[in-house]
């Protein structure tokens, strides 16, 4: 680490709060003469706390300084009733504290070192440490003060700011966790806002809408939900159904395994080439006439069409070898990702499918037979593209497309793109399986190198939501698992990930391990802060149990290249999100007045 300037000195005799009388590797006691007083003095304007819980100490050394935290402050047992004094008089009380030895810095050249290579000795003197040097060990790494994030401050000084750099917040992607009502939106908003500021690109998922008070750079969609009339200026987005895989629809429509699946595997590769079949013979026809290629709709109304051949490929008594010949002269188009289809064409294409089989080199008439057993499927595939819920999948002609939006946010002058959830519907697994999508499509575009000039992050709120989750039935389930892709291998490509949750044990394991850095607001429940504390591997159990007891906006910085767990109070973003509860005000209760 390079030379850096001590802003005062840690032994400073003024902050002087007592002495060492026992060492472990990790830990030590000291005498805190001055931490039976009532209240912290001040010095230099200051606070000198003396002995208060989770305060931060220096202990002397030769050379160097060692940081550790009070976790405990007791009397000894035979001086209990010692802390009950007359009036007016001041504590004959001779307390101990117990100090967590979190890192070492060195003196003469300013630079933190991690661990303790040499511990304290019995009788050396320790001293409350002053903001500006625990901030100087928080931020030893930062060699460019205006390009990094204004993210919070000391909570024992609220005027000495926390930065931190965006390759320390997004580096190996970054998880903000913490119970309702701890100030996990909070943090999420200042993130973002703080990132924006400083010329970075974000897409942020918002599932509830409630960070639509930001719009300073900001691009805005909605993915569901339609606009209320032609004065509604909102931009509502679809996600293209043929960007889902195979898997994503089995999941959705439930065939059986035994002939539904055939037949719908088989009615989706018929409209994938027949697809590509008619754009071919529309060119063919508008290069013979001279005339501009007419491109096919997004989603063609065949089903009302009084011919309802049209857009299918028929098969009944029509020669196999022709199929063949064409469909692997197309191979690579029809079996590329996102090859486009005619979905509402599917009903219609799996009664095609459903013939005899053939005695010639044709294949056979119409089945009755295999038809009635996809009766059920077709059913409800005809019912679920006709959902509302499903509008903004399977009906993208009807709306702007949020693929076209995301790839054309990175080369605009917006620096967030807000994908907004709060319209779409919780129906048919809607929310967690375009979530997923989405996340799949990013990652596509990570890996064709789309990021590599332009470092992406993806932020998801409300996480617990849409990961560790699964869709379908028994036999055609799949897991949602690109969020999790994108922690484990996005970060090569450009692509890094904030996920915001309120319930850390529902997030995989092998997930969490792959945050390099963490926010932790106040977490109560037991399961939540074990799974963290395994997650964060400089998180122990004393730095641990403080997390119960944050107040709202404190936090714990827990980050690999950080060189301690560090209490913060998280700054309030410039534009707060819309996180409040109901409003009880206009609650009264009736009167006689108010009854008949």
């Amino acid at each position: 680490m390079t030379k850096a300037a001590l802003p005062t000195s840690p032994f400073d005799s003024s902050r002087y709060v007592g002495s060492v009388t026992y060492i472990s590797p990790d830990a030590i006691k000291i005498n805190l003469p001055h931490a039976a007083s009532v209240s912290a003095r001040q010095y230099s304007g200051y606070p000198v706390l003396g002995g208060q819980v989770g305060e931060f100490v220096f202990i002397e050394g030769e050379g160097v300084a060692v940081l550790g935290r009070i976790t405990e402050v007791q009397l000894p047992d035979s001086e209990r009733l010692k802390a009950e004094p007359a009036v007016g008089e001041r504590p004959d009380a001779h307390p101990i504290g117990y100090v967590q030895l979190l890192t070492t810095l060195e003196l003469s050249q300013g630079s933190v070192i991690s661990g303790i290579p040499q511990h304290p000795r019995i009788g050396q003197h320790v001293y409350s440490a002053h903001p500006l040097l625990v901030k100087h060990v928080i931020e030893g790494g930062l060699s460019d003060p205006e390009g990094t994030m204004e993210l919070a401050t000391i909570p024992e000084d609220f005027n000495t700011k926390v930065n931190v750099g965006p390759k320390q917040m997004f580096g190996r992607h970054c998880a903000v966790l913490g119970a309702t009502g701890g100030g996990k939106s909070w943090t999420v908003a200042r993130i973002v806002q703080e990132a924006a500021r400083l010329g970075g690109k974000i897409i942020l998922v918002d599932p509830t809408g409630e960070f639509h008070t930001y719009r300073d750079k900001v691009h805005t969609v909605f993915l569901g939900g339609r606009a209320s009339g032609d004065q509604d200026d909102r931009t509502f987005v679809a996600f293209p159904y043929w960007e889902l895989t195979e898997a994503d629809l089995f999941a959705i429509f439930q065939p059986s395994p035994q002939s539904q699946v055939p037949k719908l595997r088989e009615a989706m590769k018929s409209l994938k080439l027949k697809w590509l079949l008619d754009e071919e013979d529309t060119k063919a026809k508008a290069a013979a006439s001279g005339a501009e290629s007419h491109s096919g709709s997004d989603f063609p109304a065949g089903a009302e069409e009084k011919d309802l051949k049209a857009g299918l490929y028929v098969k009944a008594n029509q020669p196999r070898k022709v199929f063949h010949q064409q469909w692997s002269r197309r191979l690579a188009q029809v079996e590329a990702e996102g090859a486009r289809y005619d979905i509402a064409k599917l009903c219609f294409q799996i009664i095609e499918e459903c013939v005899q089989e053939p005695a010639s080199r044709n294949w056979g008439s119409y089945d009755d037979r295999t038809r009635s057993f996809c009766e059920t499927l077709i059913s409800k595939i005809y019912s679920l593209l006709r959902s509302p819920s499903l509008r903004c999948l399977f009906h993208p002609g009807e709306f702007e497309s949020l693929t076209d939006h995301i790839t054309r946010f990175l080369y605009s002058d917006d620096r967030v793109l807000r994908i907004s959830m709060e319209f779409l519907s919780f129906e048919h697994g809607a929310r967690e399986l375009l979530t997923n999508a989405v996340a799949r499509f990013l990652l596509g575009m990570a890996r064709s190198g789309q990021f590599a000039n332009m470092p992406t992050v993806v932020v998801l709120d409300e996480a617990h939501q849409f990961l560790n989750k699964s869709m379908g039935d028994e036999n055609n389930r799949i897991h949602l698992d690109a969020f999790g892709l994108i922690a484990k291998e996005g970060r090569k490509y450009g692509l890094t990930t904030v996920l915001a949750t309120q319930r850390p044990r529902d997030i995989p394991e092998d997930v969490l391990s792959q945050m390099g850095m963490f926010v932790v607001h106040r977490l109560i429940n037991e399961r939540d802060r074990e799974v963290v504390e395994k997650a964060c591997g400089s998180l122990d159990a004393s730095a641990a149990a403080f997390l119960p007891t944050l107040g709202q906006g404190e936090a714990i910085l827990v980050g690999v290249d950080f060189p301690m767990p560090t209490p913060v109070k998280v700054t309030k973003p410039r534009h707060p999100p819309k996180s409040e509860g109901p409003s009880f005000k206009n609650w009264r209760p009736q009167t006689a007045s108010t009854v008949g």
